[in-house]
């Protein structure tokens, strides 16, 4: 793993923080590459040391952030059977809550609309390898679907609870999520007819 040097951290922290705080100020199309290094306090011609645009920044950010939420997810899913569901979304919301502005910019802004499609493919795929009670033979509820229910249906339930300003908290969004999502998710596939060949 190549190892980035201080300054440059530094500098993308920077420019990152910024682009992160102006965003939640006007719409993302709004802003310009001055607007990010004036606010980052950094020289103009520094913005393209680092990225060749702000789409490329944006992804960065989101990308970076939503590392760290799949990480939490596989961690939570290589220990699936000794923890309850309840437990599994209050990890997952506990996560969001610290990082609020991120997932606001993920799930509001036009410009992250790629990165929400990529991160709610690699969340489907994630449920896809690691929840064993998704799989049965010719159901009529294929795995595929399901774990794309339950990926669509968290960033759905995220999305509101950001929106709304966090009114429940971490524990009761943890087992809303585990009962009204993941719980009926799995319920349903394992109660769903077999299709006879």
């Amino acid at each position: 793993m190549e190892k980035i040097d201080p300054r440059v951290k530094r500098t993308r922290r920077l420019l990152s923080d910024a682009l992160v705080s102006l965003i939640l100020e006007k719409a993302y199309e709004q802003i310009t590459i001055k607007d990010i290094t004036d606010r980052a306090e950094v020289a103009y011609i520094t913005f393209f040391r680092h990225y060749d645009n702000i789409d490329e920044l944006l992804m960065q950010v989101l990308g970076d952030g939503m590392a760290a939420l799949r990480l939490e997810i596989e961690k939570l899913a290589a220990q699936s059977a000794a923890y309850p569901l309840d437990a599994e979304g209050s990890i997952i919301f506990s996560h969001v809550a610290e990082n609020g502005d991120l997932f606001r910019i993920l799930l509001e802004s036009s410009g992250a609309a790629p990165i929400r499609r990529q991160v709610q493919a690699e969340i489907a795929q994630l449920f896809l390898q690691t929840c064993d009670l998704l799989h049965r033979e010719n159901c009529l509820i294929p795995d595929v679907v399901a774990a794309n229910h339950i990926a669509t249906s968290l960033l759905a339930l995220i999305e509101y609870w950001l929106r709304e300003g966090m009114p429940y908290p971490v524990e009761q969004m943890g087992k809303i999520y585990g009962q009204m999502i993941n719980g009926a998710t799995v319920t349903a596939v394992q109660n769903a007819e077999i299709i006879q060949n």
